[in-house]
């Protein structure tokens, strides 16, 4: 016979049997997330370009021990006080032994994009006389496949903008990743708004003895660094000729050369793939304001006439891939052996610059010492002086007679009914 137990019993005993289940629930939960925090994490993703070594070499640490980054403390804050590690750069920019300090391009670059974010990132890539950090084809690699995979196309174009700028496109990986970057970017492309023009100031006229011809330097927007970057990769030798050719096309467009881009497609209008002349007709009604409308009919003629239907997009992914399992061995026997040479010198500056930080800390206890010394010895001075002190008091005093010898005025009695000239008796 079972015992049919009252609903008050029943609830006294569900918390007590069912408080394991729910334990092992809460601990599942947390390891979900944890896994997910992990998988989440820039440099532990799944999707890539390269292989498993590519990608720990490059998220290899500073340190061999438990030192996730790198320290410049000991260089430009002594203190240990709140600071950012942009303005550490700049600071150690700004020294006598700067350039006694290595810096690799690599770990900043990843140590940046954990605790600031790509675009300060790509700021400091930049400015390499502000900050010291020079972008080299490795780092470049690893930031575009990292970018492109975390959804910041923005500044995965931003980087390869640099590699062209620099020269660094002379392999056909980093073309290859560059000219996937630029596409990835120009399918979502939208214009910036213009920028408000500021107020001319008023001219101060000063007389000067020199007189200097400054030339005026003009800043480029964006769409014409990245048109000039577009056309500048399709020169490339590294490149496929068709590849080139469509991707010329896209930075004619957006560097404002339509009168070229009639040329270039009458006599390359076999090489254009459909995907990239529907992208330049996109491009063209984004740019509206400067814009063609006989270069819009001939797209569309060029457009009626394409015969490569396949996707763009799926040819660079695999362009990508056959160029990376390539000339990724390369890239990485390169870098490990720059990543050697710059943890033995590194570690050699931060040595030489701790002898410097005892010899200073030396110096400042021993001057504290002596002047600790020399405060003692005023105070025991007086004690020690004491009776050559009182000597020279007694020497210095002046002992005056009590009587003064002469003759002493005596004060004039006055009388007490004096009546001063000026007052009269009417009065």
């Amino acid at each position: 016979m079972y015992q049919v137990k009252s609903p008050v019993r029943l609830l006294e005993i569900w918390p007590q049997r069912c408080s394991h289940v729910f334990r092992n629930l809460v601990s599942n939960k947390t390891t979900m997330l944890k896994s997910t925090i992990n998988c989440v994490n820039a440099h532990r993703r799944c999707l890539s370009y390269f292989s498993n070594a590519f990608n720990n070499l490059a998220n290899q640490s500073a340190s061999s021990q438990s030192v996730k980054y790198l320290d410049l403390d000991v260089f430009v804050n002594q203190d240990h006080k709140q600071m950012d590690l942009v303005d550490k750069l700049v600071k150690l920019r700004k020294q006598k032994h700067s350039t006694s300090v290595p810096l690799l391009p690599n770990i900043l670059v990843k140590q940046l994009l954990d605790l600031s974010g790509p675009q300060d990132a790509v700021t400091v890539l930049r400015n390499p006389l502000q900050y010291g950090i020079f972008i080299d084809q490795f780092t470049g690699c690893h930031l575009m496949d990292l970018l492109l995979h975390n959804g910041s196309i923005k500044e995965a174009a931003q980087v390869s903008t640099l590699l062209v700028e620099r020269d660094l496109c002379n392999n056909e990986l980093i073309s290859a990743l560059a000219l996937k970057s630029f596409y990835a970017y120009l399918k979502i492309y939208k214009p910036s708004p213009p920028p408000e023009k500021p107020e001319k100031p008023e001219v101060q006229k000063v007389r000067v003895k020199f007189l200097r011809n400054i030339p005026e330097t003009i800043e480029k927007s964006e769409e014409k660094l990245l048109g000039e970057s577009l056309i500048k990769l399709g020169l490339s030798p590294s490149l496929d000729q068709e590849l080139a050719k469509n991707i010329t096309l896209l930075g004619l467009i957006m560097s404002d050369s339509y009168a070229e881009a009639e040329q270039f497609i009458s006599q390359n209008e076999q090489s254009l793939y459909k995907d990239v002349v529907q992208l330049g007709q996109k491009l063209i009604e984004s740019l509206e304001g400067r814009s063609n409308p006989e270069f819009k009919t001939l797209l569309d003629a060029a457009l009626a006439k394409c015969a490569k239907a396949d996707s763009f997009d799926e040819i660079l992914d695999k362009r990508v891939k056959l160029s990376a399992s390539s000339f990724e061995p390369q890239l990485i026997s390169e870098y490990d052996k720059s990543f050697k040479s710059w943890q033995a010198n590194f570690q050699r500056a931060v040595e030489e610059q701790m002898k410097v930080l005892e010899t200073n800390q030396r110096i400042e206890n021993i001057e504290s010492t002596l002047s600790a010394m020399e405060a003692r010895r005023q105070n025991l001075w007086f004690f020690e002086n004491k009776e050559d002190i009182d000597i020279q008091i007694f020497k210095k005093k002046v002992f005056y007679p009590k009587r003064w010898f002469g003759k002493k005025k005596k004060p004039k009695a006055v009388d007490a009914f004096y009546v001063p000239p000026t007052i009269t008796r009417g009065h």
